[in-house]
């Protein structure tokens, strides 16, 4: 039984679930063998916030499926009315826009809220240092970078990571997951022409991030609230 946390190697305190157990619906039919790996404080406890920050962010994104609406409905609403100070981080900016939707090329009207990406990145960075601990039992040795092209710019576009996601998407198999909850989370390794892996992360079916590491790199980004 490893005795270290999955990122900084101090000694255990506590485990951290992979995603965060917030993530999950209170059904044990969605909550098969959950992933868990050794932690300190400041890689658990410390960022549960940040956790359900993401959580929720992710819930009211377009594209995912009807768990993640109801964990919008059942804790999302929850978590905005309970902390006032959270709903105004949440939805800083708001602005009214329209999508096209695929099946019928009409456009519908939504609203957008800028997010605070630095905290999307470190939560999603957690998840994969903790992924990369829980299958090849050794810390990931890499800065990662993470991209995404459900995340859209000022300018209602994917950045140039999100851009090169989106065509890679197109181009690549998709793959057969890892994951006992797929409804909920799902991920796979993908190994690269040299010695690391990419990771790709599904949460809800329908919101995908890549973790990529920095091969510039040779220990892990520096995570704290």
């Amino acid at each position: 039984m490893a005795k270290t946390c999955y990122i900084c190697g101090t000694p255990k305190s506590s485990v951290e679930h992979v995603p965060a157990k917030c993530f999950f619906p209170k059904d044990s039919a969605l909550r098969k063998n959950l992933i868990t790996v050794p932690s300190c404080p400041i890689h658990n406890e410390c960022t549960s916030k940040d956790d359900e920050y993401v959580r929720n962010v992710i819930c009211m994104s377009l594209g995912t499926n009807a768990i993640a609406f109801k964990q919008f409905i059942d804790k999302v609403q929850e978590s905005l009315s309970n902390s006032p100070a959270l709903a105004d981080i949440t939805f800083q900016n708001t602005k009214q826009v329209y999508f096209k939707e695929e099946e019928n090329n009409d456009f519908q009207k939504t609203y957008a809220f800028e997010i605070d990406r630095d905290r999307f990145d470190r939560v999603m960075k957690k998840m994969g240092y903790a992924l990369y601990y829980h299958k090849f039992k050794q810390i990931w040795q890499r800065g990662l970078i993470i991209a995404t092209d459900c995340l859209l710019n000022s300018g209602m576009q994917q950045d140039e990571l999100g851009q090169l996601i989106q065509y890679a998407k197109k181009q690549l198999e998709i793959p057969t997951f890892d994951g006992q909850n797929p409804q909920v989370f799902q991920y796979k390794f993908m190994e690269t022409d040299g010695r690391d892996v990419i990771l790709w992360m599904r949460f809800y079916e329908g919101f995908d991030v890549f973790i990529i590491p920095n091969t510039n790199t040779s220990q892990p980004d520096e995570i704290s609230v």
